[in-house]
C-alpha cells in the first residue's frame, strides 16, 4: 500500500511540476513607444508585473487604456508594474505616441517588431492580460481585464485584473485564469513564412553570425567562447537566445531610429533575429558537408585594423591580487623622426580582466616641462575602455603627433583575487598626406551628483557649449556599473533641437565609440546636452552596494558622468 501511495505522490509531483513549468516566463526586453528600455528581470523588486496587449487599431484598447491607468495610480506605489505590449510590426512608435499622448496615457507601450517575446508568451489576441511574479518569473494570472470586456453588461460585474492585485498583495490564492477569446487576432506570417521554407544553417544562420558576432566570438577574441563550429554555436544554442531576447547581443545597441545616422554600430534585423531564434527552437538543425565556421573567415590577427605602422610597447604592470590601486601615468616616448598624422589607433590590451581603462595623452616638449613634478600638462589622444578597442576617424581628418612628442598613459587597474601581469600595447596607423580637419578630443562632464541609496533611476544631466564653429565626428560615453542610459542632443543658436544619439540601454562593459555617418555641423554658441540615468537599485545585478551612497569617483564603485566627443574646428585647415 506504501509503495502505491509512493507512486501515486511521485506521479502527482511530476504532474504538478509539468504545470509549473507551463507557467515559466523567460526574460525579455523591449523598448517602448517612447525609446526607453525596458527587462522583465530588473523589475525583480517589484510584487507583480501586468502585462496587457495593445494593438493602435482596436477598439477592445481603446477602452481599457482608462482602466489601466487607474489601476496603476492605484497601485504602482505598492509595487505593481504596468506595461502594455504591441505585438503588429505596422503599427511605429510614432502613431503608438500620436494615439495615445492625447488621452493622457501613462502606461508604457513595449513595441514586439520582431513578435519573438510576444510568441514566447503565447499571445494570440489583443485584450489579453499577463501577470507576472518577477522574482519566480512565473505566470500568476492570464486572461481578461474584467468581465464588461467578455461582454457581460450587468451591473455587478466583476474586475479579474483588480481581483489578481489584491490577492497578489495580501498573499492570497489567485483566481484561475479566465479564458479570452475576443481582440483583434494576432498574425505572425512573417515568422510562419521563415519557418516554412526551412532554415539553413549554412545558407541563413551562418552568414548571420558572420556579420553580426564572430567579430568578436572568435579564437582570441574578446568574447569568451568562439564560434568555430555547428557544435559549439548549437551548444550555446540557448545562451544565443536568451541574448537575443534581452537584446544584450550585439553589444552596445543604440536606439533603432539612430542606426542611419551612425557606421560601425552593433545590430541585428528583425528577421535575422526570427531566423536565430527559431532555428534554434527547432533544436538547431544542419544541413551541408561542410560546416563554414570550421573555416574562419577573419584574419588571426592581433590587430583588428592589421599590423599598424607603429606599434608602442608599454611596460608591463604587475598587479597585485588584491587591494585598491591608484591611477598609474606612465611616460612613454614615441619615438617619431618627423611629424606624423594619425588616421586610427588601437589598444592590443594584455589582460581585460584587470585592465579598467587606459588614457593616452600626448605632450610636447613645452607641455614636459609644465608643472614637471606631476607628469607635465597634457592634451587628451585618445583612450580605451572596455568594448572600445580601436578608433578609426574620417577620411579628411586626422590627429597629429608631432617629432618630440611622448605619450602620458593613464592606467587604472583592478583587482581580480589574483596576481596578474599585464602588458599592453598601442598600435598607430598613419595618413599618407595632411588631412583637410584637425581632431581634438573633449567632454560634456558633470561629477556633481550624489545618487541615493537604492533609487533606479536618478537623472543626471552634463552640457557645454562649442567655442567655435566646428564639426562633431563621434560621440563616446563614459559610466560605471550604474549607469542605465544616456542620450544627447545639440541645441543650436537659433533655437533648433536635434536628437543626435539614444542608447536606451547603457552596458559598461561595452563602452562603445559611435561614429557618425556623416559629420554634424556645429555652429559657435551651440549646446551639447547629455542626459544620463543611473539605476542604484537592487534590481541592477552590476550594483556593487545598492545601500550606498554613490559620488564621482575614480573606482568603479564610484561613478563617473562623461561624454568625449571627437571635433574638428572648421577653420583648421590643413591641406585643400
Amino acid at each position: 500500500m506504501k509503495l502505491v501511495i509512493l507512486i501515486l505522490f511521485f506521479f502527482l509531483s511530476l504532474e504538478a511540476t509539468v504545470a509549473d513549468a507551463s507557467r515559466d516566463v523567460g526574460d525579455f526586453s523591449l523598448l517602448d513607444h517612447k525609446g526607453y528600455f525596458h527587462q522583465l528581470s530588473r523589475f525583480s523588486e517589484s510584487r507583480a508585473i501586468v502585462i496587457y496587449v495593445y494593438g493602435n487599431n482596436c477598439s477592445l484598447s481603446s477602452v481599457a487604456i482608462p482602466k489601466l491607468n487607474l489601476l496603476q495610480e492605484k497601485y504602482e506605489a505598492r509595487g505593481i508594474e504596468f506595461l502594455m505590449l504591441n505585438p503588429f510590426p505596422e503599427d511605429t512608435r510614432e502613431s503608438v505616441s500620436e494615439k495615445l499622448d492625447p488621452i493622457g496615457n501613462l502606461v508604457p507601450v513595449l513595441m514586439d517588431r520582431s513578435q519573438l517575446v510576444s510568441q514566447s508568451l503565447g499571445v494570440q489576441s489583443t485584450g489579453e492580460v499577463f501577470v507576472i511574479d518577477p522574482q519566480r518569473m512565473s505566470l500568476i494570472y492570464r486572461g481578461a481585464i474584467d468581465s464588461r470586456a467578455l461582454g457581460e453588461q450587468g451591473a455587478l460585474g466583476r474586475n479579474y485584473l483588480e481581483e489578481v492585485l489584491s490577492a497578489v498583495l495580501i498573499g492570497a490564492s489567485v483566481i484561475s485564469d479566465v479564458a479570452w477569446t475576443s481582440g483583434e487576432k494576432v498574425s505572425y506570417s512573417r515568422m510562419s513564412e521563415i519557418n516554412s521554407l526551412g532554415i539553413s544553417y549554412v545558407n541563413e544562420v551562418v552568414p548571420i553570425l558572420q556579420d553580426r558576432c564572430v567579430i568578436c566570438h572568435r579564437a582570441g577574441g574578446v568574447a569568451p567562447w568562439a564560434m568555430s563550429s555547428y557544435d559549439m554555436v548549437r551548444g550555446w544554442g540557448a545562451m544565443i537566445r536568451e541574448t537575443i531576447l534581452t537584446l544584450r547581443m550585439p553589444p552596445g545597441q543604440i536606439d533603432d531610429e539612430y542606426l542611419a545616422r551612425f557606421v560601425d554600430v552593433h545590430f541585428i534585423t528583425d528577421v535575422e533575429k526570427i531566423i536565430l531564434v527559431s532555428w534554434i527552437n527547432e533544436g538547431a538543425p544542419r544541413d551541408g558537408e561542410v560546416d563554414p565556421l570550421v573555416a574562419p573567415l577573419i584574419p588571426q590577427s592581433d590587430w583588428a585594423l592589421g599590423e599598424p605602422d607603429l606599434i608602442i610597447e608599454i611596460p608591463a604592470q604587475d598587479i597585485p591580487a588584491n587591494g585598491v590601486l591608484d591611477y598609474k601615468f606612465i611616460p612613454v616616448d614615441i619615438g617619431l623622426e618627423q611629424d606624423q598624422w594619425v588616421r586610427a589607433y588601437e589598444f592590443d590590451v594584455g589582460d581585460k580582466s584587470v585592465l579598467h581603462h587606459v588614457i593616452a595623452y600626448t605632450q610636447d616638449e613645452r607641455q614636459q616641462k609644465q608643472n614637471a613634478s606631476l607628469g607635465g600638462s597634457r592634451t587628451n589622444f585618445g583612450s580605451y575602455a572596455p568594448g572600445r578597442d580601436h578608433v578609426e576617424f574620417d577620411e579628411n581628418t586626422g590627429i597629429l603627433l608631432e617629432r618630440g612628442m611622448r605619450f602620458m598613459l593613464q592606467l587604472h587597474y583592478t583587482t581580480i583575487g589574483k596576481p596578474v601581469r599585464d602588458a599592453t600595447r598601442l598600435g598607430l596607423y598613419f595618413r599618407d598626406s595632411e588631412p583637410r580637419y584637425l581632431l581634438s578630443r573633449t567632454a560634456v562632464m558633470n561629477g556633481e551628483f550624489v545618487i541615493p541609496p537604492g533609487v533606479s533611476d536618478y537623472p543626471v544631466i552634463a552640457s557645454a557649449t562649442i567655442e567655435k564653429d566646428s564639426f562633431l565626428y563621434n560621440l563616446a560615453p563614459h559610466m560605471h556599473y550604474r549607469g542605465k542610459r544616456v542620450s544627447y542632443s545639440a541645441q543650436y543658436p537659433d533655437g533648433r533641437v536635434e536628437e543626435l544619439l539614444s542608447i536606451p540601454n547603457f552596458q559598461h562593459n561595452w563602452q562603445m565609440v559611435y561614429r557618425l555617418r556623416e559629420p554634424i555641423f556645429l555652429p559657435a554658441g551651440t549646446l551639447i546636452q547629455a542626459e544620463g540615468v543611473f539605476d542604484n537599485s537592487a534590481s541592477n545585478l552590476l550594483n556593487p552596494n545598492p545601500a550606498q551612497e554613490v559620488r564621482w569617483g575614480d573606482q568603479v564603485w564610484d561613478e563617473m558622468f562623461i561624454v568625449w566627443m571627437r571635433i574638428g574646428e572648421a577653420d583648421s585647415v590643413g591641406a585643400p
